[in-house]
């Protein structure tokens, strides 16, 4: 078993999860148990023991809290990671997300953006959070202008 950092030089050049845009100086990443989506060894969740993963639950209402098993070899396959269901509001979404990651000593450097990621999630589930496109109107006193497809 190699080490953290052995693991991180030789994944962060190149993994199937590094996503690269033209005009953005920053690395970001799909890999699962990445909380920010950003390619640094913080966030890394292949390579760190301790690594948090928060997404919506499968059934469209609450958060899914996956945490990994720190004791377990990185790689055995059944029992890496434990996963937590979270239905609720988002106050007691935040609190337990908290607390599993926060005071029980898990990993209390991403406190933050574990709750900034399952606020999100849950507001996006909320009814009625997403805006209605505006109706298109012309402006002033002028004719709507109809285009014929007609050739």
């Amino acid at each position: 078993m190699s080490t953290q950092d052995l693991q991180w030089l030789l994944l962060r050049q190149q993994n199937s999860f590094l996503v690269k845009q033209h005009g953005l100086p920053r690395v970001f990443s799909r890999e699962p148990g990445n909380i920010a989506a950003i390619h640094s060894y913080k966030y890394s969740g292949l390579i760190n023991d301790k690594a948090v993963g928060v997404e919506a639950a499968p059934s469209g209402r609450g958060i899914v809290l996956t945490t990994k098993k720190s004791k377990i070899a990185s790689n055995a396959v059944k029992g890496t990671r434990n996963v937590n269901i979270i239905v609720g509001g988002s106050r007691r979404a935040a609190g337990k997300v908290s607390n599993v990651v926060g005071k029980r000593g898990y990993r209390s450097d991403l406190v933050k953006d574990t709750v900034a990621r399952a606020s999100a999630i849950l507001r996006s589930q909320r009814p009625g959070s997403r805006k209605q496109p505006r109706a298109r109107t012309v402006r002033g006193g002028k004719k709507p202008v109809v285009v014929s497809t007609d050739a």
